[in-house]
């Protein structure tokens, strides 16, 4: 019995005999619709013969009277074929024609004797009795005449319709069954396996991918969109554990400093000395702040904050302004800012947004590309195909090819920048935002030195 509960608690074995249910209900009706026409359409067709037989009958008997009857009928009666004839007395007892016994209260009223009675053929007196419909008539003489038909052979090619229609039926239902049995046990396996995959992806191994049958029906396609959001997930969580290693290890120097400041400062004696301790304690803790600002911007960015609002911006002015605010901060470095503008035309974006990202290419090419005492940084944007780019090019160092992924990583800093101030975020916020509006970051090699590329859509 619990092996039964068991059974029937299976949706597979649910929603077949589900389906049995239904498709045998449609089916039985089907056959007795079938059934019901047939017969109907024979009962029909005999009386049509019958109708026939009564016509021709009274056509030859016109105007010879009942003397003629009786003979045409024993005549009629010894012809092969269904047609019944019957002349019978008032009290019931047969004059004439081929019917050995029937009901004799069939002969009582008038008419058509619908549904189908029993009579008994003197040709076959020992077999079961035949089905029959007829139409009684009084003659003067309170004789009683009956024609009728036979319609044992509609009611056996009835009978075989009804055979045939269940057969195919049955064949039907059968066949269906095993072919909906088969794609339901496929799809529940393919939900089994994808609910074992979820349970391990719950348990914390996001590296699993829910199978795909490789057919593209709509498991796959489901399977795909949810790889595509794991994936996403594992992106996300590892950026998590990253990030957290790289402020464990990153803000440690400017913590443990700060604490040293701090002891410092107690230990001081002077109140100006205790004040300037105090000064480097704040500036410590601005820049830990400016660092978590950064942070917290970054994510924002990444979970595409629904607070961001999207205009219309005229980038042409917006890099003009950009040069005009940096141009003489890379002069006193002894260093020279070129712009090269094409017309571009306006994007839809986040203007404080894309300020932020194209100030931090720029602060990120004053601190690292003037290595060199002719250092040049240019600002370059043009439209390629549907979209507007921006190019930051500096002639210094550069970057090897293998780290230019590496450097858009949160906290990540070369060891050539460590000894220079800075959190290693500005190019993983810049990434941040280009992702944010559909674009890319994309480091290249330059003749000398490194471009960054920032790109929109229009």
């Amino acid at each position: 019995m619990q092996r039964l509960n068991q059974l029937l608690r299976n949706t597979s074995i649910q929603l077949t005999l589900v389906y049995t249910l239904v498709f045998g209900l449609l089916a039985a009706g089907v056959v007795m619709y079938i059934g019901y026409n047939t017969g109907r359409l024979l009962i029909q067709q005999s009386q049509v013969a019958v109708d026939d037989e009564v016509q021709k009958i009274a056509e030859i008997t016109r105007g010879v009277g009942l003397r003629r009857l009786i003979p045409m009928i024993e005549s009629r009666s010894r012809q092969p074929g269904a047609n019944l004839y019957l002349v019978a007395d008032a009290n019931g007892r047969i004059i004439a024609g081929n019917v050995r016994e029937l009901d004799r209260s069939l002969l009582v009223k008038d008419g058509w004797k619908i549904p189908p009675f029993d009579y008994g053929r003197f040709e076959d007196p020992n077999v079961e009795p035949h089905k029959a419909i007829a139409r009684v008539f009084t003659l003067p003489g309170n004789l009683r005449l009956l024609v009728g038909r036979d319609i044992g052979e509609f009611q056996r090619f009835q009978s075989i319709v009804q055979q045939a229609s269940t057969v195919s039926l049955a064949v039907m239902v059968l066949t269906g069954l095993g072919v909906w049995f088969f794609i339901g046990r496929r799809a529940l396996r393919h939900i089994d396996s994808v609910s074992k995959t979820s349970q391990h992806i719950m348990a914390g191994d996001l590296s699993q991918r829910l199978p795909l049958s490789g057919t593209g029906d709509e498991f796959d396609r489901l399977s795909i969109s949810l790889n595509a959001m794991i994936g996403r997930l594992e992106k996300l969580d590892s950026g998590i554990q990253t990030m957290s290693d790289s402020i464990a290890h990153d803000l440690k120097t400017p913590l443990t400093r700060l604490r040293g400041q701090a002891e410092k400062a107690l230990s001081s004696r002077t109140l100006k000395s205790t004040r300037n301790k105090i000064e480097g304690i704040i500036g410590e803790s601005d820049g830990i702040i400016k660092t978590f600002d950064a942070l917290l911007m970054i994510s924002k960015v990444e979970a595409g904050a629904t607070t961001i609002d999207y205009q219309s911006i005229d980038l042409n002015a917006l890099i003009s302004d950009l040069y005009e605010l940096f141009e003489p901060g890379f002069d006193e470095r002894g260093a020279v800012l070129v712009l090269d503008q094409n017309h571009l035309p306006p994007v839809r974006a986040n203007r404080e947004l894309i300020v932020q990202a194209l100030i931090n290419l720029l602060d990120n090419a004053m601190k690292y590309g003037l290595s060199h005492e002719d250092a040049k940084v240019a600002i370059n944007s043009y439209q390629k195909s549907n979209c507007v780019v921006i190019d930051i090019a500096d002639n210094g160092d550069g970057i090897s090819k293998e780290d230019r992924e590496i450097v858009q990583e949160r906290f990540v800093r070369l060891d050539a920048s460590r000894t220079l101030p800075g959190s290693g975020l500005g190019l993983s916020m810049v990434k941040a935002i280009a992702l944010l509006h559909g674009g890319s970051l994309t480091l290249h090699e330059n003749s000398s030195g490194l471009i960054c590329r920032f790109s929109l859509p229009i």
